[in-house]
């Protein structure tokens, strides 16, 4: 050791430049650690996301089941009673107009056709009462109701629904003539 410690001295004046490096990256903070390959940080990333996945997957189970449970007594404790559908008003209302968008061609616009179309639907609502329209009311258990009319002269079904303490239009849809003489 001390011949070839003396050869690189003479050869350049100075120890430290020529010796073996092994010793020197033990002690010296500054040598770079080796990098990692790219297969490496890709794989690691694919297991973070599955992980990432998995987790939120639980998260949103959790959240299924406890919010359906409250979601479904909250639908229960507000469902209106059978007594809080007035189908003549509701009938007056959609036949009338209010529960079209408004960019709907057969929406009435001014004040002449609002009124207009206020006293057709009164008229065409008492004289579907006394033609005998039938009302029905269908309770899905406690959660929500459907109510139906059943207009015998249009030969229209309107469909509304029960839920959060307030009835929806939600369709009206025509029936053909022998089904609602089947019905009778």
């Amino acid at each position: 050791k001390n011949r070839h410690t003396a050869k690189v001295q003479s050869e350049t004046g100075t120890m430290a430049s020529r010796t073996p490096n092994n010793s020197n990256n033990e002690t010296n903070p500054e040598a770079d650690p080796p990098q990692p390959s790219e297969l490496a940080t890709i794989g690691m990333s694919i297991v973070g996301t599955f992980v990432a996945a998995r987790c939120l997957a639980v998260i949103s189970r959790l959240a299924t089941f406890f919010a359906a449970p409250a979601l479904g007594f909250y639908l229960f404790t507000t469902c209106p009673t059978n007594e809080t559908f007035d189908g003549k008003k509701e009938l007056k209302r959609v036949l009338r107009g209010d529960k079209l968008p408004e960019d709907d061609p057969n929406k009435p616009k001014g004040f002449f056709q609002k009124t207009i179309a206020k006293v057709s639907a009164s008229i065409e609502a008492e004289a579907a009462a006394l033609a005998g329209c039938k009302v029905e009311i269908m309770d899905l258990y406690g959660i929500v109701k459907v109510a139906s009319i059943q207009h015998p002269m249009t030969k229209t079904a309107y469909f509304w629904l029960g839920a959060v303490n307030k009835w929806r239009f939600v369709m009206a849809k025509n029936f053909p003539e022998g089904e609602h003489s089947k019905k009778e």
